[in-house]
């Protein structure tokens, strides 16, 4: 199936092939050995402190650094950018308080198009399509629903992908009626050309209400999925027709745990048509393209059920992140677990730790793949209600035995017969010279 263009960056690189032989050959390997992954924190950064600071969006860019996309809340509700390279490098920020006297307000979500434009779902004076340059700098601001005028309800969060040809798609849940208390529930997707142009608008009735929207790609169609009640649903509009691909329940399928919240917070549409997707526990579950569970992994984390999932990314070497935070009296833990894409299961755990300054929490929200681990952002603070930080980390996933073992021991089973390949992408950005680059907790002023 294929894919159109560089929204597949947005959470799903970097890509890894390997070949049938090559990778029987490295995971028995692996298993001879006991080798096991394991997450160790390189960097983490906080910035600004204010009442709130969720990161609601985080993009991987074509050349291989990331964009943070959060709001402040100086001046005014305003969406905040802060790109960075694999290594914590700041390289720019952007504080963008309104477009052509629109207000921007909070972020939901962030992605690119095939020029390197940045596109933010916004949630301001209305539900608006904020486009930016590759640097961040704004340069339109459109309503995500400007042509109709029958829609009374709105169900969080919007999603948005961008197009090859430099313009975006985005999508949400929404309520199309003659009032507040009579409506129908929605799947909607609206298409925007670079220019700001209305391209087309789709919409799909859907039977629950709160509809919650948790991915949007592109590859023949534009896929939709969502979390409507207790299922998981994916809407694919074609250029000629609207065709429900998955419509699941499986709210029974919970292993005994209980959810707190939603059953699915994010999801990630793999090359095959399938899907992997963030539960509210701690885990996730894998789909194939028919809707069919192909592994399904939920784990206890401590002695809490409590567990928020919220982000979903897939790294290399086959591995898939969650991330999310344990709901623990007035702290916010943050975790992150690291699962074979092949078979869910867990190949690590890692604890964002209570941190210092009287910081008890560090609650992880966002999740995307770099070249040797995931970069995760999210918020930083004391206890509920008090102001918090920005923060930003990066990890590494290693094995614990030394790697070069692995092709030594696999022979040609690992590399010649069945290959193996990481995608790297260019990075050619300089860094600005704030001194940001060196040490730990440098805010933004």
């Amino acid at each position: 199936m294929s894919r159109d263009g560089p929204q597949a960056n947005r959470r799903e690189f970097l890509q890894h092939t390997a070949g049938a032989a090559g990778l029987t050959s490295l995971l028995s390997v692996r298993s001879i050995l006991g080798m096991k992954p394991y997450v160790t924190e390189q960097w983490n950064r906080t910035f600004e402190r204010s009442p709130s600071q969720d990161s609601n969006g985080m993009v991987r860019t074509q050349d291989g650094n990331f964009v943070v996309a959060s709001f402040t809340e100086v001046g005014g509700l305003g969406v905040w950018l802060v790109k960075f390279r694999p290594d914590g490098t700041k390289l720019w920020e952007r504080k963008i308080g309104q477009v052509d006297g629109v207000a921007t307000e909070v972020p939901w979500d962030i992605a690119e198009a095939g020029d390197g434009s940045l596109y933010v779902a916004t949630d301001g004076g209305g539900w608006n399509v904020v486009k930016t340059t590759p640097e961040g700098e704004p340069v339109w601001i459109r309503e995500w629903l400007p042509e109709w005028d029958d829609v009374v309800d709105y169900d969080p969060p919007l999603q948005i992908c961008g197009t090859v040809n430099g313009g975006c798609v985005v999508a949400g849940g929404i309520g199309r009626g003659p009032d507040d208390d009579n409506y129908d529930s929605m799947v909607a997707a609206t298409r925007f050309g670079p220019d700001a142009g209305l391209i087309w608008q789709r919409a799909a009735a859907v039977e629950p209400t709160d509809v919650q929207v948790i991915d949007v790609t592109i590859d023949d169609a534009v896929c939709v999925a969502s979390n409507p009640g207790d299922y998981f649903r994916v809407d694919r509009f074609a250029p000629d027709s609207n065709i429900i691909q998955m419509d699941i329940n499986l709210l029974e399928d919970n292993q005994g745990l209980e959810y707190y919240g939603g059953i699915y917070t994010d999801a990630v549409r793999l090359s095959d048509g399938g899907y992997v997707v963030s539960v509210s526990g701690a885990g996730g579950k894998r789909f194939d393209s028919e809707g069919n569970i192909v592994w399904n992994t939920i784990i206890d984390i401590v002695d809490s059920i409590y567990h928020r999932g919220k982000s979903v990314a897939l790294g290399g070497k086959g591995y898939v992140a969650t991330v999310g935070k344990i709901k623990r009296k007035a702290t916010r833990p943050g975790w992150m677990v690291v699962m074979d894409i092949d078979d869910g299961r867990v190949e690590s755990v890692h604890h964002f730790r209570d941190v210092d300054d009287g910081d008890k929490y560090r609650k992880a929200q966002q999740v995307v793949p770099t070249e040797d681990g995931f970069a995760v952002s999210g918020l930083q603070g004391r206890d509920r209600g008090t102001s918090t930080s920005l923060w930003v980390g990066g990890v590494s996933v290693e094995q614990d035995n030394t790697p070069d073992l692995v092709p030594t021991l696999a022979g040609l089973g690992a590399v010649g017969a069945g290959g193996w390949a990481v995608k790297k992408w260019r990075s050619d950005d300089e860094a600005e010279d704030d001194g940001s680059s060196s040490g730990w907790h440098d805010r933004i002023s």
